[in-house]
């Protein structure tokens, strides 16, 4: 079950989503300050990241030169807002999904601005779909965006060019496409230490309604963030005492700050891409080193949230059946019967072109539900199809951001009844790999696993011994020893599609390659984002409070090559981002047509 949930203000960052309890400072900081921060960051790259080499040989660029660089360019800043965007842009030279620099805001005023034009939307093609528009602007407001327009173009630029010469440089996937579809909202509103707020006064868009296209030029609006958080919240108060209604959802894709500690409570969830509601203390036990529990929940793209909402503590909490949350996201074709007990990821069945098919919503590696019973449950759905007479499974995985290694696994051979070979893995030699296995060696819940995490052990230290950054290629299974079981219940094999684009990162990433390296799933969509690792959170560096994410390991396909940066490439291409607005259905049309 999807359920808000309460969480106190050091768990969250207004702008990435992540941890880090310490805000920005509220001084200048000095030369002095932003070299030891500096320092910091580069311990981070030096002890745990681990494709430093393979980024040097893929773009071009000298690690110890890119350090001296940006230490002159430091020292030259005049203001905290230059110095951020300078290890921003640091970061960002790496071109990672999974390595990325956030701050943590303040809910007291003067340390952070943001500029903002007053809407929001998705992608969709080229261009912006407006969804929404901020509260202060009222409903019969003369305000010249609407619901449903499409901006086309920024100050005369395309969206895609707009975005690769402001966004790109602050936050960078490492893929084009990712790129585009993760930073096109952000284009619109801005915060000075998350995307760097613009010099200029206006902004004119390219609008698109209807068959019209016209110019429209609006102000960049430039406040303090606290002050922007209480004015928008205080006009949504406004006009649900108008309407005498209870609470209803915030408008959603504008970032927010958590309230004071003096303050109401408030209720804090994520909204992924598709809209489906995260737990950000899921997400916390996920990427945090001090508090996850297990190394193999680290494969997700954690900036994989299109935004956030804030909810007062009385507004209403009605949970979207399975159905619902599916009609909501995706063209469903007419007729189709919804498999009862598939909630975790709902699943349908339908009559297509020579005979029946069945579609499962697998939004994300990293359910509310238990490991155990999610996977549980997917069989029973894959045995419903196969009481029914399914011989096609279409999987849908756009906007799936990942989660856990071994669920991923353990979905990804419930496909088949033959064993699924698991990808191989290559981990940065450091002391924070060491330890994982060394306390595997001493509290694994079987001899066989102590001895098999002893043996990774040994192979560390003795590349360590070596000087190598990366151990040897080792299979993934390491991490979870004797979990992968094939399904022996599948009577027969079924036809498989999947599909993706260029937000499944990570897990979805690894899922995808695995499936279409043992050739039981056609891939169907967009490329994916290449977030080809595990990611760690570090926090933080002495003075500017800055978190720093790592990529610590390396995921090896059949072939010999990385996961990283280079994604799954689709069997079937289909621009999936021009179906955004018709909620994808030419895209699940094309993998059952792939499957005929």
């Amino acid at each position: 079950m999807n359920r808000p949930l309460l969480v106190s203000f050091c768990v969250l960052s207004l702008f990435a989503g992540l941890i880090g309890c310490d805000p920005i400072p509220r001084r200048t900081l000095s030369t002095e300050e932003k070299l030891a921060d500096l320092a910091w960051v580069y311990s981070q790259f030096g002890e745990n990241y681990a494709p430093l080499d393979l980024k040097q040989k893929l773009y071009g660029f000298d690690y110890a030169k890119l350090k001296q660089d940006t230490n002159a360019a430091a020292a030259a800043t005049k203001t905290n807002d230059e110095f951020y965007a300078l290890v921003f842009k640091f970061v960002a030279t790496f071109r990672d999904a999974h390595t990325s620099a956030a701050l943590t805001a303040s809910s007291l005023p003067d340390r952070a601005t943001v500029a903002y034009l007053g809407f929001s939307g998705v992608r969709d093609g080229e261009a912006l779909l407006v969804k929404d528009r901020l509260p202060t602007i009222a409903d019969k407001s003369s305000y010249p965006i609407e619901k449903g327009d499409r901006i086309l173009k920024l100050d005369g630029r395309d969206l895609r060019t707009a975005v690769n010469e402001d966004q790109v440089q602050w936050r960078n996937l490492g893929s084009d496409e990712a790129n585009f579809t993760y930073h096109a909202n952000k284009l619109f509103t801005r915060v000075s230490t998350s995307n760097g707020v613009p010099t200029a006064d206006n902004a004119v868009l390219t609008v698109k309604r209807g068959d019209q296209i016209f110019d429209v030029t609006l102000p960049w609006v430039k406040k303090d963030v606290v002050q922007f958080q209480s004015e928008q919240q205080k006009a949504k108060d406004d006009a649900e005492k108008a309407k005498k209604k209870p609470a209803e959802k915030a408008s959603e894709n504008f970032m927010m700050l958590a309230g004071d500690k003096d303050e109401s409570p408030l209720t804090f969830r994520f909204l992924g891409f598709d809209g489906r509601i995260e737990l950000p203390a899921t997400n916390v036990e996920m990427i945090t080193r001090t508090l996850r529990k297990r190394i193999t929940d680290g494969f997700r793209f954690i900036d994989a949230f299109a935004t956030w909402e804030m909810i007062t503590a009385d507004a209403p909490k009605a949970e979207k059946t399975a159905e619902e949350r599916v009609r909501e996201l995706r063209a469903v074709p007419e007729g189709a019967v919804f498999v009862t007990g598939a909630k975790t990821y709902p699943a349908y069945v339908s009559a297509e072109d020579k005979g029946l098919v069945g579609t499962i919503y697998l939004d994300t590696f990293s359910p509310d539900t238990s490991e155990d019973d999610t996977v549980a449950e997917f069989k029973s759905t894959l045995q419903t199809f196969q009481t029914l007479g399914v011989e096609r499974v279409v999987i849908d995985l756009l906007n799936n951001g990942g989660g856990s290694l071994t669920l991923g696994f353990r979905l990804a051979q419930a496909l088949s009844a033959d064993r699924v070979p698991l990808p191989g893995m290559q981990f940065r030699v450091s002391d924070s790999w060491m330890d994982q296995f060394e306390s595997t060696s001493r509290d694994g819940d079987s001899d066989s696993v102590r001895e098999l995490s002893r043996r990774v052990l040994e192979d560390l230290k003795l590349a360590r011994v070596r000087g190598d950054r990366l151990s040897p290629v080792m299979s993934a299974g390491v991490l979870a020893p004797f979990d992968q079981k094939p399904n022996d219940k599948l009577k027969a094999k079924f036809r498989v599609a999947l599909l993706v684009n260029e937000m499944c990162a990570s897990m979805c990433d690894i899922f995808s390659a695995m499936l279409q390296d043992a050739g039981v799933a056609t891939v169907v969509g967009t490329r994916s984002m290449g977030a080809g690792g595990n990611v760690v959170n570090y926090n933080q560096a002495p003075n500017s409070h800055l978190d720093v994410r790592q990529t610590e390991s390396l995921i090896v396909r059949k072939d010999g090559s990385y996961v990283e940066n280079a994604g799954v490439t689709p069997d079937v291409a289909v621009p999936v981002a021009n179906f955004t607005a018709a909620k994808y259905k030419d895209v699940r049309d094309a993998a059952v047509k792939a499957l005929q």
